[in-house]
């Protein structure tokens, strides 16, 4: 009589590890990116999810009446947001997202004038944009949007 030959399960096993991998994978990504979005982090996530909430600020905030060449600090929708009027007209409003006391601030700055980043003067090595507020260094322009908004930071504190 002859021995039956029975198929290995080998294959199996590597699917199910592959599908197992991917899916482990895609359940990472989609964790960190709701993570940041709750948390406020600024970033293109966050902007994009946002952006009418933002807008809608730098609106409000120009229908105060700040004279030329002056600052203000405020909140609107539960959030601090600085706000500077050049002797020009033009506005520049930094939105406080996320406030870690001595872990950080971080935020987004928006400016009726193309910002471009220059090296801090303070710390040379650190990217700043010119932006009314405590947070002095700039992560990256927010793509889309001409320059005007950047996602700024201060985890010097």
């Amino acid at each position: 009589m002859k021995p039956t030959i029975e198929p290995t399960t080998r294959k199996k096993r590597w699917y199910w590890l592959v599908i197992t991998v991917v899916m482990v994978s895609l359940l990472s990504v989609s964790i960190l990116l709701v993570w940041q979005v709750r948390l406020g982090r600024p970033g293109y996530a966050d902007f994009y999810l946002h952006q009418s909430k933002y807008t809608s600020i730098v609106a409000r905030v120009k229908a105060l009446p700040l004279a030329a060449g002056a600052q203000t600090n405020t909140r609107i929708d539960g959030l601090l947001v600085n706000a500077a009027r050049s002797a020009s007209g033009a506005y520049a409003v930094t939105i406080t997202t996320v406030d870690s006391n001595h872990a950080g601030v971080y935020g987004y700055v928006f400016s009726d004038i193309a910002l471009t980043p220059h090296p801090n003067e303070n710390y040379p090595d650190f990217p700043s944009v010119d932006n009314p507020g405590d947070m002095p260094f700039s992560d990256k322009r927010i793509i889309g949007q001409g320059g005007h908004w950047w996602s700024v930071y201060n985890n010097l504190l």
